[in-house]
């Protein structure tokens, strides 16, 4: 049973979930909605070929044609449309620009079947910049730089999780709307190795931008510990919070098809393996499985106890709300449109 103060909230609350790569499987929409998540971010595109990316978006694309209870989101108004019809939103997500390819008008080609936010990198180098994991972060290229404008120009949100810090600070400092990372924790609060948590500056850039740091709960960018409690995932927030403000902290929880319970162990050192021998992870960075989300939001069907968590943490229900999906809202109407 949930708190019913933290329920109620829940429940008239736009929730946001930045990072979906589980939801590339349309079974686990399921899951999100038992959850009563509005919108749900599915990672259609990056480090994979490109046939696939269409694929995959067409065959959303039916999805939605052929349910009553989901809806494309292509822009703030539609986020307002899902939650008072009691929809389901979908908005597409690149992580890495490899879609893209060296021709810019994919980015337009993209935005119009709904790709509405493009990861710059995923975690190695490509054309538009350097990834985390990268050991010379070359910064953002010449073709970056157009990248962003046209992403700029079209209405597209640009985002630099996954992303080397130098790449990070340029494509900020080249773009002219804000910038945002989906779903990055704390290198301040989670003090290892590991090159996806972003540095107090990198958090300091992304809200000065008018951006958002979107909290992630893989358990190897929590903490230390197999099993990340709550209260260590809190810490995240309340270190972006503290750095970035209220007003720049999102959710992008990062469930994927390789985490306990989704995947049984046979599975998960499967998928583990595979991507460390393509070369997208590090030892440092993504721990052997199996993976435990952190205590109490092992999966997006109870994210109601983040709320709870939130309210018992001493935050308002005002600023409970900004964190759930308002702050990322904010965002949607400055570069998609009312």
């Amino acid at each position: 049973m949930y708190n019913p103060d933290a329920k109620r909230l829940h429940d008239r609350s736009i929730v946001i979930d930045g990072t979906c790569p589980l939801a590339r499987d349309p079974d686990f929409f399921e899951w999100y909605i038992e959850g009563g998540v509005t919108i749900i971010t599915p990672s259609v595109g990056g480090p994979a070929p490109t046939q696939m990316t269409y694929d995959y978006i067409g065959y959303v694309l039916e999805l939605i044609r052929s349910r009553d209870d989901l809806i494309l989101i292509e822009s703030a108004q539609d986020v307002y449309d899902a939650k008072s019809q009691g929809k389901t939103g979908i908005v597409f997500h690149f992580q890495g620009t490899d879609p893209i390819g060296e021709n810019l008008n994919n980015v337009n080609l993209f935005h119009k079947l709904g790709v509405g936010i493009m990861q710059l990198t995923y975690n190695v180098d490509n054309l538009v910049g350097s990834g985390a994991q990268v050991d010379e972060d070359k910064g953002l290229t010449d073709f970056g730089r157009q990248f962003i404008e046209r992403c700029n120009d079209v209405g597209v949100i640009v985002d630099c999780s996954h992303t080397g810090v130098r790449t990070t600070l340029e494509a900020i400092e080249a773009s002219k709307q804000p910038v945002i990372c989906s779903h990055s924790n704390c290198k301040q609060v989670h003090k290892t190795e590991t090159a996806r948590n972003i540095n107090d500056d990198q958090i300091k850039a992304i809200a000065k931008s008018g951006g958002v740091v979107g909290v992630v709960g893989f358990p190897g960018l929590v903490s230390s510990s197999s099993r990340p409690s709550m209260d260590q995932f809190l810490q995240h927030v309340d270190h972006i919070v503290n750095i970035g403000g209220i007003d720049h902290i999102s959710l992008g929880i990062d469930y994927y098809p390789g985490q306990h319970p989704v995947a049984d162990e046979e599975e998960a050192i499967k998928i583990f393996e595979e991507t460390v021998a393509a070369g997208l992870w590090k030892g440092t960075d993504y721990p052997r499985p199996p993976h435990f989300y952190p205590e109490g939001i092992e999966t997006p069907k109870t994210m109601p106890r983040l709320t709870e968590a939130l309210l018992s943490r001493g935050y308002s229900e005002e600023d409970t709300q900004k964190i759930l999906g308002l702050n990322l809202i904010r965002i949607y109407k400055e570069v998609w449109g009312q």
